[in-house]
């Protein structure tokens, strides 16, 4: 009998990971732990780990699925696609132990079992505290029901008479016993009915609501670039050592392969989005329109909130358009991944970055932007950004040019 209802477990994780080593599809490892294929082959999708290709290499350019119909590649064209992996996409789900991992060009996907149980604890944890309220949501629904518990109404009739209060019967009486309404002087005690049961902690935290991708995605971002060919694309994502943070969130602009980041304590839509509102304070119109105009991104939870990256929400302003990759597909922005290995270079992974500060990832990104790059003919990030939009907006962005023998792309830069 398969068993859905219940999570995998740590034994059981380690025996998927042991499945995936001796290169077993996914239904023999479904079979083998009494479950079903989708819910393995959603543990696999979910815990997988990314290690992109090396972007060095002169090859990888020929990895789009597209290539034999072009004359010729330069592996940055908007319809690049990499060539699909039968076992890494579909069969198997990863690369562990694979005969062709030496020689392999693509993008490689692993399963860890610790990591993967750890990343599950954190998310199980994340998403069991606190009440799906946020403080101003709280003092709305208390003004509503509180006047009318004191004169005796039932949450039933309440909620009857007030259809846009959208929680059930039995989560207001979880509040009311909670004490949430201490505060407006209604407890259980004010009930008509006092109902005994153990008293939670009160925390407040709104759950995630469910982004909306619509008219957003990577296929509506090709027939944007198709008719604003003229439009660069600026792409965005996030990086970090640690669940806890500190977070760095990295903008690459695709026409001069220039980058730039900033340092975040929380990884949330506000913070990341709040990003935007300083770097609008900071560059005139014209500027930020050169450069943000339009964004693409993944999926993270980070970026949910797809309108307070498009809009100024203090003034209003429409300042930017935002598409979103395809789910596990980070290769659709392959600019910004592939230049996070110049950031893993200075910040390996493990290390710690509490002392990580703004002017830190500035120089790191100063560095970054002096190094000459084939793909530029020879010419450097910094350069190439300054001949187009001149040194005076690299100033504003709080990069520098660093003398070529002064460029140093080690952990000894700090």
């Amino acid at each position: 009998m398969i068993q859905n209802a219940k999570q995998l477990t740590l034994s059981q994780r380690i025996k998927i990971e042991e499945m995936l080593n001796q290169r077993h599809r996914k239904f023999e490892i479904a079979n083998e732990l009494d479950k079903s294929q989708s819910t393995i082959a959603r543990e696999i999708t979910k815990h997988r780990k990314l290690k992109p290709t090396n972007p060095f290499r002169r090859d990888n350019i020929f990895n789009c699925k597209y290539f034999i119909n072009c004359k010729k590649c330069t592996g940055k064209c908007r319809i690049f696609q990499p060539i699909p992996c039968k076992d890494r996409d579909r069969n198997i789900g990863v690369c562990n132990n694979c005969e062709k991992l030496k020689s392999c060009k693509l993008d490689k996907y692993f399963y860890i079992a610790q990591e993967a149980h750890k990343q599950y604890e954190y998310t199980l944890k994340d998403s069991r505290q606190g009440v799906n309220l946020n403080t101003s949501e709280l003092i709305e629904l208390a003004h509503i029901i509180c006047p009318l518990i004191k004169k005796g109404q039932s949450i039933y009739t309440i909620l009857n008479n007030h259809p846009e209060i959208k929680l059930c019967e039995k989560t207001i009486y979880n509040y009311i016993e909670m004490g949430l309404f201490k505060d407006w002087d209604v407890t259980n005690f004010t009930l008509k009915r006092k109902v005994r049961r153990k008293v939670s902690k009160k925390k407040l935290k709104k759950r995630k609501e469910p982004a909306d991708y619509s008219g957003r995605t990577y296929t509506d971002y090709l027939e944007y670039k198709i008719q604003n060919p003229n439009v660069p694309t600026t792409e965005m994502d996030t990086v970090y050592n640690q669940q806890s943070g500190p977070y760095i969130q990295t903008f690459i602009f695709e026409n001069t392969s220039f980058m730039i980041g900033i340092l975040h304590q929380t990884k949330t839509a506000d913070s990341m989005s709040n990003a935007l509102n300083k770097l609008q304070d900071k560059l005139s119109s014209e500027e930020y329109n050169k450069l943000f105009s339009l964004l693409l991104t993944d999926r993270g939870t980070e970026f949910s909130k797809p309108q307070q990256f498009e809009i100024n929400m203090e003034t209003g302003e429409i300042r930017s358009k935002i598409f979103y990759c395809d789910p596990q597909q980070s290769s659709q922005k392959p600019h910004v991944e592939n230049n996070h290995n110049f950031i893993r270079e200075i910040l390996p992974n493990g290390k710690d970055w509490s002392n990580l500060t703004q002017d830190k990832v500035d120089l790191m990104f100063s560095h970054i932007n002096s190094i000459p790059r084939e793909s530029l003919g020879g010419k450097t990030p910094y350069e190439i950004f300054t001949f187009i939009y001149g040194k005076q907006l690299a100033d504003k962005l709080n990069i520098q040019k660093i003398a070529k023998d002064e460029v140093n792309t080690t952990p000894r830069l700090f």
